[in-house]
């Protein structure tokens, strides 16, 4: 099958974002299963090796690189773009949506994949008879209202509030529009179902269950807490800051031997400020191997006052036999068993007393460990996930072809 994939990130096995490795290693799985894959995305200045890696897993990269900063959209204006004043920030938006068209209409492409709720809005571009597929990570319904209430007010609050009230105006027609959407889990998809979408096929992202599983119980660093994630992101920070003010100061008093690690690309100051006082925390920035993380680990907090889709952050310390703990919006997307395969607490006070069993009790730490590693085999099957994708690329093919 020919099959075209657009996308907001560069996707790459080491890029700090998880959405980003999912979609390399879906493209790389793809090919090794026969499809012809071409890849269309915005750049963000990645290294060149980067860029490589992903040409050598499809049939043909294009990148089209915006102007992000002020000092970019100057420069290309001076260099030329002022005798064409009704492209002015609007240029890259025109050229992937040019070679969408061309794309298609020259490699005969079957389906087209847009990755992320945003790319959605080249949706309309796509040629008749060319199946159109939309991959959601979240359900913006639900995400974006929660995010603008994490946010401080102040400007960047009007920010996070614009776009949300863009990507749930746009949720709901872009699901219209495409002949099929995919979902991370059974949650999300009853979610979509409700708002009215069609066809959906729900494909769990991939996680490196080989090298998780094969992590260790010995490796583990006793009374250390590891909680990961992009710290650049609104719902990570929160996260942190939850942990932070409500959690690690019930924790550390009760248990002098624990330790808090905060993992995770692009720290804010405030953050890292944090470890001046407190010699038991730690604020790590990037890491190139998150196994490594999970295997010091002792236990795994989680504490997502976000949600939205399936958390990879919940689902790695599971495969590597580490106990987590997290909210009833951490689990949402895992639907691991509360109290056999994971602990679940919405309140500070309730999620310390959980890490604090934990500690204590090693036979429950040792139970929990080990059902939440067999759930995780058990549902997040890479295989299994791109035969549904597949599926979902032949559905969306046939109903294309149909309608023409």
């Amino acid at each position: 099958m020919q099959v075209l994939i657009v996308s907001p990130w560069l996707p790459h096995p080491e890029i700090a974002h998880g959405g980003g490795q999912h979609l390399y290693h879906t493209i790389r799985s793809l090919t090794e299963r026969g499809n012809t894959v071409h890849v269309l995305c915005y750049g963000r200045g990645e290294p060149e090796s980067y860029v490589r890696a992903l040409a050598a897993r499809c049939a043909m990269l294009h990148i089209v690189t915006p102007a992000h900063t002020w000092r970019q959209k100057a420069a290309r204006l001076l260099a030329g773009g002022w005798r064409r004043p009704w492209t002015l920030g609007r240029r890259a938006h025109a050229e992937v949506r040019a070679l969408i068209r061309k794309i298609c209409r020259e490699h005969q492409i079957d389906v087209a994949h847009f990755a992320w709720t945003e790319m959605g809005c080249y949706l309309d571009v796509v040629p008749g008879g060319v199946g159109s597929v939309l991959g959601m990570l979240d359900v913006a319904h639900l995400v974006c209202p929660r995010e603008v209430r994490l946010c401080p007010w102040g400007w960047r609050k009007v920010q996070v509030a614009l776009r949300a009230r863009r990507l749930i105006r746009g949720e709901r027609r872009y699901m219209r529009q495409a002949d099929v959407t995919l979902a991370c889990s059974v949650a999300d998809r009853n979610h979509l179902a409700r708002l009215g979408a069609g066809r959906i096929y729900v494909v769990p992202p991939w996680i490196d269950l080989g090298a998780m599983c094969a992590v260790d119980r010995e490796s583990l660093t006793p009374g250390r807490l590891t909680f990961l994630g992009a710290m650049d992101r609104l719902a990570n920070q929160a996260a942190a800051r939850f942990l932070l003010d409500g959690v690690w100061p019930q924790v550390a008093t009760a248990h002098p031997g624990a330790t808090l690690r905060l993992v995770g690309a692009n720290p804010p100051v405030w953050l890292r400020r944090r470890t001046e006082t407190d010699p038991r925390l730690t604020v790590t920035g990037f890491v190139p191997d998150p196994m490594a993380e999970w295997a010091a680990t002792d236990v795994a907090v989680s504490p997502s006052l976000a949600g939205g889709g399936l958390l990879i952050k919940v689902a790695q310390p599971m495969a590597a036999g580490r106990p987590v703990v997290t909210t009833t919006l951490g689990n949402e997307g895992v639907a691991a068993p509360v109290g056999v395969a994971i602990e679940v607490a919405d309140t500070a006070s309730a999620f310390a007393e959980a890490v604090l069993r934990l500690l204590s009790d090693r036979e429950r730490w040792a139970r929990l460990a080990e059902a939440g590693r067999r759930h995780v085999m058990e549902t997040l099957d890479w295989g299994a996930s791109v035969s549904q994708l597949e599926c979902a690329y032949a559905e969306a093919v046939s109903q294309a072809r149909r309608a023409v």
